[in-house]
C-alpha cells in the first residue's frame, strides 16, 4: 500500500470510527432518559402503591421520613449516654440496670430503621442535628465532673420525657405500622422515665442542694436544645433525605408545632413534679421557657412573684 491509499484508509477509518462514537453517544443517551423515566414512574408507583396501602401522601412519608430519623439520633445518642454512665453509677445492680437501658435503646433503633425500610422511605442511622451532638457533649460533661444526678436528669428524665411526647405523638393519626412500633418503644421509654425518676428521687432525699442544683445546671442546657428540634425545619437532616422541609406539615399527622410544643412542656412540668423538685426551684425554670415561645396549659407557675434565682444557692448560676 503507497503513502497515499494509506492517508485515504487513516481518513475513512476516523470517519467510521467518529460515526460509532456519535451512534454509541447518542444510544447511551437514550438509555439513560429511559433509565430516568423509568425510574420517575417507579418512584410513581411506590407513592401511589404506598398511598393505597396506607391511606397516605408523598408529603406524609417524607415527614416520617424526617421523624423517624430525627428520632433514631436520639435513640444512638441514648446508647452512648448510658453506656457512657455505667462507670459512675453507685452499684453493680444499677450498672446492670443501666445497660439494659442501653440495650433496649438500641432495639428501638433497629425497629425505627425497620419502619422505614417496609414503608419505603429513608431514614438515617447516624446522628445529624447538631443539637443531639450539643446534648451529648453536655452529658459527657457531667459525666466528667462524676455528676450523676445530672446524667439522670438529662437522660432519664428530660430526654425520655420528650421521647414519650413523641411517640404517642407518633402513635395517633399515622399508619398501622408506625402505630404498632411507636407503642412499644413507648412502654420501654415509660419505664426509663419511671427508673430515673426513682433513682433522683432517692438522691434528692440525700442531698437536695445538689440534685436541683444539678437540674439546674441541666436544664440551661439541654432543655434549649430538645425544644429547638420541635420543629419542621432542620439544619441538614432534610437535605441528606431529600425531603423538602417547607412541604411537610405537621397537620400530616393531625397535629401542629405549636400543640406538640405546648405538650411537651406540659410533660416536662409533670415530669419535674413527678420527681418532687421544690417549686423554688422549678418555677423559675419554667418561667425561662417562654424565651422558646411556649407556654405551658396549666400557667399557674409563670406568676410574676415568681422568685428569679436560678440556683438554690444565693447568687449562684448556671
Amino acid at each position: 500500500m503507497c503513502a497515499e491509499d494509506g492517508l485515504v484508509y487513516y481518513e475513512h477509518a476516523c470517519t467510521h470510527l467518529h460515526a460509532f462514537l456519535f451512534l454509541t453517544g447518542a444510544v447511551m443517551d437514550a438509555m439513560a432518559q429511559t433509565q430516568g423515566g423509568s425510574r420517575d414512574a417507579a418512584l410513581q408507583a411506590l407513592s401511589s402503591s404506598r398511598a393505597e396501602r396506607h391511606g397516605k401522601d408523598k408529603r406524609y412519608f417524607d415527614l416520617m421520613a424526617y421523624i423517624v430519623s430525627n428520632t433514631i439520633s436520639g435513640e444512638i445518642m441514648a446508647v452512648e449516654n448510658y453506656s457512657e454512665m455505667v462507670p459512675i453509677m453507685g452499684d453493680t445492680e444499677a450498672k446492670i440496670e443501666t445497660v439494659k437501658q442501653a440495650n433496649e435503646e438500641s432495639k428501638h433503633i433497629r425497629m425505627l430503621a425497620s419502619l422505614g425500610k417496609r414503608l419505603d422511605y429513608p431514614v438515617k442511622t447516624e446522628i445529624v442535628e447538631p443539637q443531639w451532638k450539643a446534648i451529648r457533649g453536655h452529658f459527657s460533661s457531667a459525666v466528667k465532673k462524676k455528676d450523676l444526678a445530672a446524667c439522670l436528669i438529662i437522660q432519664d428524665l428530660m430526654t425520655e420525657t420528650m421521647a414519650i411526647v413523641l411517640y404517642k405523638t407518633l402513635g395517633r393519626d399515622t399508619d398501622s405500622d408506625t402505630a404498632q412500633v411507636a407503642g412499644l418503644i413507648l412502654s420501654d421509654e415509660i419505664e426509663h422515665l419511671g427508673i430515673g425518676a426513682r433513682r433522683i428521687k432517692a438522691m434528692l432525699e440525700k442531698d437536695p442542694e445538689t440534685v436541683h442544683d444539678a437540674l439546674v445546671w441541666a436544664h440551661h442546657r439541654v432543655m434549649p436544645e430538645l425544644f429547638s428540634m420541635i420543629s419542621t425545619s432542620c439544619h441538614s437532616l432534610c437535605a441528606e433525605l431529600s425531603v423538602d422541609c417547607g412541604g411537610i406539615g405537621l397537620d400530616s399527622i393531625a397535629t401542629d408545632i405549636e400543640k406538640l410544643r405546648v405538650d411537651a412542656l406540659d410533660a416536662y412540668m409533670e415530669t419535674l413534679d413527678l420527681v418532687g423538685f421544690d417549686h423554688k426551684v422549678t418555677m423559675p425554670l419554667i418561667a425561662s421557657m417562654s424565651s422558646y415561645g411556649v407556654q405551658p396549659k396549666a400557667d399557674l407557675r409563670l406568676r410574676s412573684d415568681a422568685p428569679s434565682a436560678c440556683s438554690t444557692q444565693a447568687g449562684a448560676c448556671c
